[in-house]
């Protein structure tokens, strides 16, 4: 059992994007507002687009190395398996999960009372407790949550959007100042790429297991993304089939969104891949690429490579 001191790490997946983090930082200061001792922290280096309101609004945050001993309950914000933690956590230890993933493992958090609702951005859950609840939230909170909402919905472009999600970021504009622009700002920070290939594709990389089935899926987000792609394919190729390899993955793909809404491109770089995805998007693949109208996130294609596996599609 979790340990029986009310004291609580808030945390998400390591080399967390804006949702992640701003979920984790602001849900540690709801707990503290309800009278639950709370800290926040992250594990790794956070996503470009997070590390650009961090630094354009000069907003620290907690960077762990190990958990600290006096912490040692785990709430999960924007993270609901266990191959995503970071590998100092047990997930005996989580005793709290919030979370908008159809795809996930709840059931193997022994401990953790679980919230999943599908929503848009996990920061739509989070800022509504401090809505629900008549709570204050601080400017920097709110500076965090509203963009990881427009970012996580592509600026409420996405098929998950929901009304909950326009309500919680209005909610949040009248919480804090925001610069003009700020939300094109932030896609263009997210699209100013100067890191090397492979840190690129594993900055926003996630693995999952089905059924024992180890499925790895690199997400870009970018304006442009397309010819991005297409100017970096060989690369991209050989860099996929590396992780592949050095994270024993069954399955590896990347699937790049284009911010400016001109839908999806896939790169998948074994046939074994791009018959994964045949079948559960129908794409079609011209060598190792495919393009798709519209625009998908993983959290959406992530439920439906599931139920390909669990019924034994391929």
């Amino acid at each position: 059992m979790a340990n029986s001191t009310n004291k609580m790490l808030v945390t998400t997946y390591p080399n967390p994007d804006l949702d992640g983090l701003s979920c984790s930082l602001a849900y540690a200061e709801y707990l503290n507002k309800t009278g639950r001792e709370a800290i926040s922290g992250i594990f790794g280096v956070p996503h470009r687009e997070a590390q650009y309101v961090l630094d354009k609004f000069n907003i620290k945050i907690n960077r762990l190395k190990s958990l600290p001993q006096e912490y040692i309950n785990i709430a999960l914000t924007d993270a609901s398996n266990p191959e995503s933690l970071p590998s100092q956590i047990k997930p005996e230890q989580v005793v709290e999960i919030i979370d908008h993933r159809v795809a996930n493992e709840v059931k193997k958090f022994i401990n953790a009372k679980i919230q999943i609702e599908l929503v848009g951005a996990c920061a739509t859950l989070i800022a509504e407790k401090f809505i629900q609840n008549n709570l204050p939230i601080s400017e920097t909170a709110a500076i965090l949550l509203y963009p990881a909402i427009a970012s996580n919905t592509i600026n409420f472009q996405g098929k998950l959007t929901t009304e909950r999600d326009r309500n919680a970021a209005q909610w949040l504009t009248k919480q804090a100042k925001f610069p003009a622009n700020f939300i094109h700002d932030i896609f263009a920070a997210k699209s100013n790429i100067t890191k090397p290939l492979k840190d690129v594709l594993l900055e926003d990389f996630k693995a999952e297991a089905f059924n024992g089935i180890k499925i790895g899926i690199a997400q870009l987000e970018i304006v442009n993304t397309n010819g991005y792609i297409k100017n970096n394919l060989s690369e991209i190729i050989k860099l996929l089939k590396e992780i592949k390899d050095q994270k024993s993955l069954n399955y590896i793909f990347l699937n790049g969104l284009d911010l400016e809404g001109r839908g999806n491109t896939f790169v998948a770089p074994t046939q074994s891949d791009r018959k994964l995805l045949e079948i559960t998007l129908n794409l079609k693949f011209d060598d190792c690429l495919a393009r798709y109208d519209r625009l998908i996130m993983r959290k959406e294609i992530s439920p439906l490579i599931k139920e390909v596996i669990e019924t034994e599609k391929i």
